[in-house]
C-alpha cells in the first residue's frame, strides 16, 4: 500500500505538500498540486484521517542549507536568522551544501527530518518544485526567491570607480549563474554608458577557484587601475595576490565588492562595498516562512538594491 512517503517521493515535494493537496488546502503552486494528484494516482494512494494528522503535525524545525566557502554568508545571516526563528519557537537544523545536486539532496534530507520549512542561501538550483523553500540570493523562482539586484549592484561600483577617475575595471564574477550573469550585465552597461571599452581579457570567471582567477588577470599583461569582485573573500585574495607582485591597494589598484560581509570591514585596507540591508532579507524570508505555515501563497518581492558603503579600498586618480 503507498505510502505518503512514496507520494512525496515521486512528486518531488514534501510530505507537508502532499498532505495539503490532499486535504484541498490553499498555498500550493499549481504545478505542485498536479504532481502530488498525478503521483497519488499513479500509486493508487488514499490518505487515511490518522496519516493525515500525523503528516499535518508541526515539528517546529526549519531546515537551514548553507554554503560552506561562502564564511561572509555564514557570518552575516546565520545568527539573524537564528535570532528571528527562535523569536517564531523554531528550531534551526543547519546543512551545507556547494553544488545545485548536493543542494537538491539537502532539500530531501532535511524534508525527510519532518522540517516544516527550509531557507536556502545562495546556490545554483534553477527551480524548486518543493515549496516548503525560501531561496534567499539563488536562482529559483520569483515566488520563492528573495533576490539581490546584481545589476544594479555592478553599475553602482564601476560608476563610482568611473568618478574617481578609474578607466581601467577588472571584474571577477563567480561562475555561469544567472547572478553573475546580471553582475556582467551591469558591468558592460555602466562601462558603456561611460564611454568606455568592455576588455573580455578584464573579465574573469571564479568557478571557485578565487587565487587561479585573479592570477588570470595578472597574467593577462592588461593594465587595470581597479577590481569589482562579487564577493569579500574575492576581495581578500586579490589584495594578499597584489602584495606578492608589488601592487599595492588602493594606490596602484582600488577594490570594489558587491557582498559586505562582517570580513569587508577586517580587511587592510577596509574594503568598499555595496552592503545589502541583512535584517530586512531576513525579515522577508520570516514573512514568506509564515505563508509557508499558515497555507497562503507567498507574494512576489521585488530585487533588493544595495548602497553604496565607502571605505579605504579606493582612490582617486584624477
Amino acid at each position: 500500500m503507498a505510502t505518503i512517503t512514496d507520494v512525496s517521493l515521486l512528486a518531488n515535494v514534501s510530505k507537508a505538500t502532499v498532505s495539503r493537496v490532499m486535504s484541498g488546502s490553499r498555498g500550493v503552486k499549481p504545478e505542485s498540486r498536479e504532481a502530488v494528484l498525478r503521483a497519488a494516482e499513479e500509486l493508487n494512494y488514499r490518505p487515511n484521517a490518522a496519516a493525515q494528522t500525523l503528516a499535518n503535525q508541526r515539528s517546529d524545525y526549519i531546515g537551514v542549507i548553507l554554503s560552506s566557502s561562502d564564511a561572509g554568508q555564514v557570518s552575516t545571516y546565520l545568527p539573524l536568522l537564528a535570532k528571528s526563528l527562535k523569536a517564531k519557537g523554531k528550531h534551526m537544523l543547519v546543512q551545507f551544501a556547494e553544488t545545485a545536486d548536493e543542494q537538491v539532496r539537502m532539500v530531501e534530507e532535511l524534508n525527510q527530518r519532518h522540517c516544516d520549512a527550509i531557507i536556502s542561501l545562495g546556490g545554483t538550483i534553477q527551480s524548486l518544485a518543493n515549496d516548503n523553500v525560501i531561496a534567499i540570493d539563488s536562482l529559483a523562482s520569483a515566488e520563492h526567491a528573495i533576490g539581490y539586484d546584481y545589476k544594479f549592484a555592478a553599475e553602482s561600483a564601476c560608476r563610482f570607480l568611473s568618478s574617481k577617475g578609474h578607466a581601467s575595471i577588472a571584474i571577477v564574477v563567480d561562475d555561469e549563474s544567472y547572478a553573475s550573469t546580471q553582475v556582467l550585465e551591469g558591468y558592460k552597461t555602466s562601462l558603456q554608458n561611460s564611454a568606455m571599452p568592455v576588455n573580455r581579457q578584464l573579465i574573469v570567471t571564479a568557478n571557485g577557484n578565487n587565487e587561479q582567477a585573479i592570477m588570470s588577470l595578472l597574467n593577462s599583461y592588461h593594465p587595470f587601475t581597479a577590481l569589482v569582485v562579487m564577493r569579500d573573500s574575492q576581495a581578500a585574495v586579490a589584495m594578499n595576490l597584489f602584495r606578492d607582485f608589488n601592487l599595492a591597494t588602493p594606490q596602484e589598484v582600488s577594490i570594489v565588492s558587491l557582498e559586505d560581509s562582517q570580513l569587508a570591514s577586517q580587511l587592510n585596507p577596509p574594503l568598499t562595498c555595496i552592503s545589502y540591508p541583512s535584517q530586512q532579507i531576513v525579515d522577508m524570508a520570516m514573512e514568506k516562512l509564515d505563508a509557508i505555515l499558515e497555507d497562503k501563497p507567498m507574494s512576489h518581492k521585488p530585487l533588493i538594491t544595495g548602497r553604496l558603503v565607502t571605505r579605504e579600498s579606493v582612490i582617486n586618480r584624477r
